[in-house]
Order: structure tokens, then sequence, then C-alpha cells
């Protein structure tokens, strides 16, 4: 009689872990999706989600100068290797990050994915119109700035646009300065902060935000020895299996924020640190899609 007990008791006990996984799956596609990202620092930074300006921002371009830039960092990584200089043709990059407002109205227009899963949460702090667009894959990126007339910038023009002609490690120079860019360091944001929120986040072009708020995608398809190509104009490998992704984020602690750390990632992953901005060739103009043409920026000014 016991052991008949005991069989039923392990039947009973056995059917109600096998339905766990199954409620847990119910539960999960009735939960509506929201955002929670831990903080991995001592202390929280505040966010300023309820500051946030709702104004579209202006697509606004900026003109770089064909000419040499040192590219590169001896005292980084390998992949950072060899430093050297390398010639560009003349290009217009985004002033700004692709702004959530932008990228929405791409998505109206074109009926493109949402960058949004139910996997993603707080969303709502994530997709201020002013805030960069984040939970994009290389294709959305490419696919956004194709439909603006543009392309993604190589791997070059973004490093040059970021660090100037004479390869700065920071926008600012070449020491690190807490609470210059909206990175996991100190500063007033918690998650992506509106695009130019960080005056000294600039870069001597005049382009904001690459050493913080948000990583970006770049064309090139990620290989660890591509500095040592000096060609002019290096355009990365034919083809590869990770795309490249520069600058820091809102996420990025440490020296992990110099201009030179290059990252790679698959091109159809998405994450809530991940963004980007579009790039033309200098003969394009900038007729499309209402774009602003902006003359050659002078910080002596």
């Amino acid at each position: 009689m016991l052991d008949k007990r005991l069989k039923w008791a392990f039947l009973v006990v056995a059917l109600i872990f096998a339905g766990l996984p199954i409620a847990g799956i119910i539960l999960d596609i009735f939960t509506p999706p929201n955002i929670e990202i831990e903080q991995t620092g001592s202390e929280a930074k505040p966010a300023r989600d309820a500051a946030t300006p709702v104004e579209p921002v202006k697509e606004d371009m900026v003109f770089i100068p064909a000419g040499e830039f040192l590219r590169g960092y001896n005292g980084g990584g390998f992949d950072e290797k060899p430093e050297g200089r390398v010639m560009l043709a003349a290009y217009w990059i985004d002033r700004y990050e692709v702004t959530y407002g932008a990228y929405m109205a791409f998505v109206t227009a074109t009926v493109h994915r949402k960058p949004v899963s139910r996997y993603v949460k707080h969303f709502d702090k994530l997709s201020a119109p002013t805030q960069p667009a984040v939970y994009v894959s290389w294709e959305d990126a490419d696919a956004y700035c194709r439909y603006r007339g543009a392309r993604l910038p190589t791997e070059a023009e973004w490093e040059k646009a970021a660090r100037g002609p004479n390869g700065l490690l920071s926008p600012w120079g070449n020491q690190d300065k807490l609470g210059a860019a909206n990175t996991g360091n100190p500063d007033p944001y918690e998650y992506p902060a509106p695009v130019a929120s960080f005056p000294l986040d600039q870069s001597p072009y005049g382009v904001y935000d690459m050493a913080g708020n948000v990583m970006e995608w770049v064309a090139d398809w990620y290989q660890e020895d591509a500095f040592r190509d000096t060609s002019p104009n290096p355009k990365g490998p034919p083809t590869g299996s990770f795309k490249v992704i520069r600058g820091g984020s809102w996420g990025t602690i440490g020296k992990e924020t110099r201009l030179t750390v290059r990252l790679k990632m698959v091109p159809d992953f998405r994450d809530t640190t991940i963004g980007f901005r579009c790039a033309r060739s200098g003969s394009e103009g900038l007729t499309h899609m209402g774009d602003r043409t902006s003359q050659p920026y002078n910080k002596s000014k």
C-alpha cells in the first residue's frame, strides 16, 4: 500500500514540475514587455527621463575634408594596431546619432520592423524622440541609411570623424575625464541621453556622442589585423562573419571608452546599447530627405 502511495506522490510531483515551463511560457506571453537594466556599480545613476526633450532633431551632416588622419593606437589591443596615417577622400557624416524619432518616421513610411521586442524591458526609458535609436541590427541601420539616400560610414570614416586628423583618444583630448560623455562611468544619465547632451563629447569636426551614448554600427566586416592595410579609403574585407561596432555606450566603463577600441558582432544582433549614424561620399551632396548642409567645423571660433 505504501509503495502505491509513493508512486502516486512521485507522479503528482512529476506532473507539477512538467507543467512549470508551460505555465512560464503562458505567463510570459500575457506579461506586457517592459525594460529592466541592472546596475553594475555600487550606485545607480539617476535617470533623467522626465526631462528628456521630445522635439524632433533635424538631420544634420558635417563635412569632413579630404586628407590623412592618424588611425589606430599602439597602446591598445592587438586589433587597434598598428597605428599609422591613412588617406581618406572627403565625405559627410551625421552630426548626431540617428534618433528614435527619425527612425520611427522611417518605420512608418516603409513598414520596416520596429526596434522593440517582448524581451526588451523599460523601453519607455529608451524611446524618447531625441534619444538615439537602439535595438537595431546592422541590417536595420543599413536599410535606414539607404532610405535617406546615404550609407553607413566605413570604419575609417567613423574614426577620423571621431578623433580628428591628429588621432585624439577622446573627443576632448588624450586624458580620461569622468562625466564628459554618457558612459557607464559617473554622469547624470542612466540610459541613453538626448543626442548632443554632452558638449565635451564633440569631436574636432563637431560630431557628437562618439565616446558615449550608444555604440555604433559601421559598414565594415571585422578583421582583426585590418589596420595593416594602409591604402587610401580602406573598406575592410569583402566578406566576414562579424560587423564592426565603434564607440562607447551608456554602459561602457573605464578605458573601453577610448575612441580606438574596436568591437565586433553578428549583423542581426540587436541591443539597447547599439545605434548608428549615416554618411555620404563628398561628391553626393545633401539634397535627399531634407538633410541640412553644414560647414566644416572649427572649434577655435
